[in-house]
């Protein structure tokens, strides 16, 4: 069985699996706080999702227990829901938690170059029953090749350690890690060298 693009009917156990995966996340405490996070995690995974559905794709594995989330350069218009939705967002999650996420966006935006197209990770996620058993794998392997094929770099950042390790080792690099109050983040790329190699064959 391949790997489901989501749909909205989808978007209830994409945000149950963000929720699951992400409730120790370093950079989810951080931009929630500790007042009512289990409420906050819960309303900014739907509010994740409901972006990304609008300027990005949504992956689910066939067990539904591990989901991907992609955004792109190619944003949509901003429409009048989405101007709601971000007033209920700055009204329910507080100023604060607005100024860390509009903090992190722009440090995401500065760490990525629109020379060319590209994907950024916005999320992957894996029930914690679950982890372990490659389903993230399954979920990252096929946008990769398929990156890598299109020529597409590939951007993402995490404020977990041992993840960087992992995405070392599918050929992302580091582009930069950047303290922010007591987490550090690491600003990633997966450079494509699919131009590279058409320009060679060109030149030759």
């Amino acid at each position: 069985m391949e790997n489901k693009k989501v749909n909205k009917t989808d978007a209830a156990r994409v945000v149950d699996v963000i929720c699951s995966s992400f409730v120790d996340d370093p950079c989810f405490k951080w931009m929630i706080g500790k007042k009512n996070f289990e409420k906050k995690i819960y309303f900014l995974a739907n509010y994740i999702v409901e972006e990304t559905l609008i300027n990005g794709e949504i992956f689910i594995d066939p067990t539904r227990n591990a989901v991907a989330l992609w955004q792109s350069q190619n944003k949509t218009r901003l429409t009048a829901a989405q101007l709601f939705r971000n007033l209920k967002f700055l009204l329910y999650m507080g100023p604060s938690t607005v100024f860390r996420s509009l903090k992190l966006l722009k440090l995401k935006d500065a760490h990525i170059s629109d020379q060319k197209p590209y994907l950024y990770l916005a999320c992957i996620g894996v029930m914690p029953s679950r982890q372990g058993k490659g389903l993230a794998k399954g979920l990252l392997d096929p946008v990769l090749t398929e990156a890598e094929n299109s020529g597409k770099d590939v951007y993402l950042e995490t404020a977990n350690p041992l993840n960087v390790r992992i995405y070392r080792k599918k050929g992302f690099e580091i582009i930069e890690e950047v303290a922010l109050s007591d987490i550090r983040m690491t600003f990633m790329v997966r450079r494509s060298s699919t131009m590279d190699k058409t320009k060679s064959v060109i030149k030759d």
